[in-house]
């Protein structure tokens, strides 16, 4: 049973800006230390970090919440499972909302261009 959706898009631009502008104290109230970690292997580490900020805002919109009741943005963590295939990881307050809710599997779709970050999100219970 699909439990909550959401979708965001997310422009590698402005959080290109935003680290550019703010460095770490953006970029360690946002990410985790893995996601973080992640992004900056990467050649397109803007793309990376613009997809997994959509991740997050989409997560939300799936919880129902918004940032109505404490959460934060390191309670959804993008994480890759052993196959690669991205997935969203709930942690504190999005974690206990989500277990209310009967969440079972997060299902979790990320694309990205040099400019823009998609990311869908789908709670089944």
């Amino acid at each position: 049973m699909i439990l909550g959706t959401g979708v965001d898009l997310a422009e590698v631009g402005r959080i290109r800006a935003s680290i550019a502008r703010y460095g770490a104290r953006f970029t360690k109230r946002i990410f985790t230390e893995r996601e973080a970690a992640y992004a900056e292997r990467k050649a397109n580490k803007y793309e990376r970090y613009a997809a997994r900020f959509a991740a997050k805002e989409a997560g939300m919109k799936a919880l129902g919440t918004g940032w109505s009741g404490g959460i934060r943005w390191q309670d959804l963590e993008v994480a890759n499972l052993p196959s690669g295939r991205p997935t969203l990881a709930l942690h504190g307050v999005a974690g206990e909302i989500a277990k209310r809710m009967g969440v079972k599997q997060v299902h979790l779709s990320l694309t990205h261009t040099s400019d823009q970050a998609l990311a869908w999100v789908l709670l089944e219970g």
